[in-house]
């Protein structure tokens, strides 16, 4: 998984922080990795989250030890760092031995007097990869190097479909469009992979996959674009089983802002576009 530190009740251009990768952070002022203005009691070089090891959110859950998470926060200041483990109280860095204790999922940590707080917290990264290409075997150290998870088969719990370009259109792409979630190339997880700390989530618009259905190429778009895009169009259908994907085209027109209607219980009143404008839907 990718760990996040994120602002409690942030100001205007407060920052929020992802970890992609194993290695010491600073936190402070000016020139550290992760930097804090919003509290005058905070040193230059205040605290340091070290991180030993990106551990797999299935593993971690599999395990549930204390330091299973393998991220600790070391107190290098003169107002101290306190950490509250979701209790009324917190606890000094300081205090514990080394001046460092572990850090775990929902922690909150503030650094100085305390106007600076954060959420540590993990952020899920499973990645729904059904390709068995040699592309994706010589992959796997690298979304293991920042804690992803890689599942065979569409889960809940996905939250990233990666695919070849010109794959051709199915069920599996499909649950991906409808559950909302990106469909990004290999390229996108190479970039990931080759981060350490980050401000945002890098983007994957840019890594979008170009599909195939019926001999037509068609572009991926980002979200919102597939949210919208078919909004203030209404569908007739006949028989479920008079098309390719069944009961899915439902949900995929539905994924799209259209509405469905079948013959059979057709509103006359109704604007109606018919089938063919599906592909219109997937170009987009």
């Amino acid at each position: 998984m990718v760990w996040g530190l994120f602002p409690v009740d942030p100001l205007p251009g407060e920052l929020e922080y992802y970890i992609f990768s194993k290695g010491t952070y600073k936190v402070g002022r000016k020139g550290c990795d992760i930097i804090t203005n919003k509290d005058k009691g905070v040193s230059r070089v205040h605290a340091e989250i070290i991180v030993d090891e990106m551990v797999c959110m299935d593993h971690l859950q599999k395990r549930l030890s204390h330091k299973s998470s393998k991220v600790r926060i070391r107190d290098c200041s003169k107002y101290g760092t306190f950490i509250n483990k979701n209790t009324d109280s917190k606890e000094k860095v300081h205090e514990f031995s080394n001046k460092e204790t572990t850090l775990t999922d929902g922690d909150l940590v503030a650094f100085g007097t305390g106007n600076a707080k954060y959420r540590f917290s993990f952020v899920s990264l499973v990645i729904f990869a059904p390709s068995k290409s040699l592309e994706m075997n010589q992959l796997q150290d690298k979304m293991s190097s920042i804690g992803a998870g890689v599942s065979q088969t569409w889960t809940s719990k996905c939250t990233h479909m990666v695919i070849d370009d010109f794959t051709s259109m199915n069920d599996d792409i499909i649950d991906a469009i409808v559950a909302k979630k990106p469909l990004v190339r290999f390229s996108w997880i190479e970039l990931i992979a080759g981060k350490t700390i980050c401000t945002e989530m890098p983007s994957s618009l840019s890594h979008a996959p170009t599909l195939t259905f019926e001999g037509v190429s068609l572009k991926v778009a980002d979200q919102q674009s597939r949210e919208h895009c078919l909004k203030g169009y209404t569908f007739l259908l006949e028989s479920i089983h008079e098309y390719k994907f069944k009961e899915k085209l439902q949900l995929l027109l539905e994924a799209g802002g259209a509405k469905v209607v079948y013959a059979e219980t057709l509103d006359p009143c109704a604007h109606v576009c018919y089938i063919s404008v599906f592909r219109l839907y997937l170009r987009l």
